[in-house]
């Protein structure tokens, strides 16, 4: 007969054994330690500091330390001082505290039971308790599915709605206070559709996306308009689509106001009117790929303080051109610039302010001037301002302020008196710097004090936006200037 039972290993009495308590009490002390299992933690490698007397635990790890070494995968007790281990057998179940998870023993390593090789279970509940309807419940304020990295799996991660046929549904459903407000997936057919309720009880269908053509339809949405035959676009047909350009009524009516401040147009804006401006400003394009092909948006300052300081620019977005340029400009007050997309990177602009060249004009003149020419290219000066309506002439520094890039005319003259015997040449020139060059004319005065001369000048220029223009003269030895006048208008504008 052996010494112990089969299954916890218990000591048995024997025939005439002495003192039979001891060995009594030693298989209900193993009994009290196997019963009803209860672990503290299956996570130490070594004993605990200060157990107490029944502490449990399942030694997980491989090489534990200390009084569990060699007690790997046993459940351990301490009684009377030592730990004492005991070797499982297949199907032991040990409840870990810590965790709240239940253990099974496979004859070969302890794991959780639904991981375990005991079968699948037909409920699980964590946090909450599963029933017959909700057969796995979960309670918790976030969820996680993550790829396999422990078999390893591919890297993948699906979760799949499985329906036993078409007309049953396999969908996820979002509930307030368990009261469903929203359902979407493959709902009574194989189309993919989205369902919202206000109560729980009547749904209406949002959208459907049928599953035979793939074609999205918003079922609870008004008709959407149809595009316009001159609009190629690929935009959608919804109710997002709003052709403002196509509009019999107003061609677009979209406005947007700008009080003194950058702006990024938006693809929507037709009309952006800066009704405030105190420094120089900077509207930015949309992508002229985003904007409806053949649709106008319109830059318009209404503050009436738009001018050569103050300027309004127009910058395209990216690689984009403005009639083949980086950007445009308004300069003048109350002016407005209109331009198109082509739908690709190109913007035209289609109209302008019609009195622009006008306003850019300018006239300045000094009369009984004693401004002496001696030996130097010298800036003229020129005090009196006959007209400066663009404001683009500084008279602090007697120079031209170039609003826009474009063809500028340019007239001039000047009236010598020659300050020596000998006679001397002097010249005339309107430059963006204080030089000689080909378009600088000299002329020659005689050699007596009284005597006169006069030299008149007159140019086609193409000068840039900023481009600062200046009267200078110069003459070998000394002459005195004695009146000027020059006058510069832009005739012709690149954009």
């Amino acid at each position: 007969m052996p010494d112990v039972t089969p299954h916890l290993g218990l000591p048995l009495l024997a025939a005439g054994q002495a003192q039979k308590h001891v060995t009594h009490n030693e298989a209900l002390t193993q009994l009290d330690a196997l019963v009803q299992l209860a672990c503290l933690d299956k996570d130490l490698t070594a004993p605990p500091a200060n157990p107490a007397e029944g502490d449990r635990y399942l030694v997980a790890a491989a090489s534990p330390t200390g009084a569990w070494t060699g007690l790997s995968g046993q459940i351990v007790r301490f009684s009377d001082g030592v730990w004492i281990g005991a070797v499982p057998a297949s199907g032991w179940r040990a409840y870990l505290i810590d965790e709240k998870a239940l253990y099974v023993f496979d004859g070969r390593g302890w794991a959780s039971l639904s991981a375990s090789s005991s079968g699948p279970t037909d409920r699980l509940g964590v946090n909450t308790q599963p029933d017959a309807t909700n057969r796995l419940a979960v309670k918790s304020n976030a969820a996680l599915f993550a790829w396999d990295d422990v078999t390893p799996g591919t890297g993948d991660m699906r979760i799949t709605l499985n329906k036993k046929a078409a007309a049953q549904d396999a969908g996820f459903v979002f509930q307030t206070g368990y009261s469903s407000r929203a359902l979407f997936g493959l709902l009574a057919s194989d189309d993919f559709v989205l369902k919202t309720s206000p109560d729980g009880s009547a749904f209406t269908t949002a959208l459907t996306a049928a599953a035979a053509t793939g074609v999205v339809s918003f079922n609870a949405s008004p008709t959407a308009p149809t595009p316009s035959a001159a609009d190629n676009s690929t935009r959608l047909a919804t109710t997002a689509y709003v052709d403002r350009a196509a509009s019999s009524a107003t061609g677009g009516n979209a406005r947007t106001q700008v009080s003194d401040a950058n702006y990024p147009i938006q693809a929507a804006d037709r009309t952006v009117a800066i009704v405030a401006l105190t420094a120089a400003r900077t509207l930015t394009l949309p992508a002229a790929s985003a904007f409806p092909p053949g649709a106008t948006v319109t830059v318009v300052d209404e503050s009436g303080a738009c001018s050569a300081t103050n300027t309004i620019t127009v910058a395209p977005a990216g690689n984009d051109t403005i009639s083949g340029l980086a950007s445009a400009m308004l300069v003048t007050a109350y002016g407005y610039l209109a331009l198109q997309s082509n739908g690709g990177t190109k913007w035209t602009v289609v109209n302008r302010t019609p009195l622009l060249n006008r306003r850019t004009f300018a006239s300045m003149s000094v009369n009984s001037g004693s401004q002496r020419i001696s030996g130097a290219f010298t800036r003229v000066t020129l005090p009196v301002v006959h007209s400066d309506t663009g404001g683009n002439w500084d008279a602090t520094n007697n120079w031209y302020v170039c609003p826009r890039t474009g063809i500028y005319q340019i007239a001039a003259a000047m009236r010598v008196a020659d300050s020596t015997s000998a006679g001397t040449q002097y010249g005339i020139g309107v430059h963006t710097a204080e030089e000689d060059g080909p378009f600088f004319l000299w002329n020659a005065v005689g050699g007596s004090p009284s005597l006169r001369s006069s030299i008149s000048y007159s140019r086609l220029v193409a000068l840039n936006g900023g481009d600062r223009v200046r009267m200078i003269s110069y003459s070998d030895t000394n002459v005195t200037l004695t009146g000027a006048a020059m006058q510069i208008c832009l005739v012709s504008e690149v954009a």
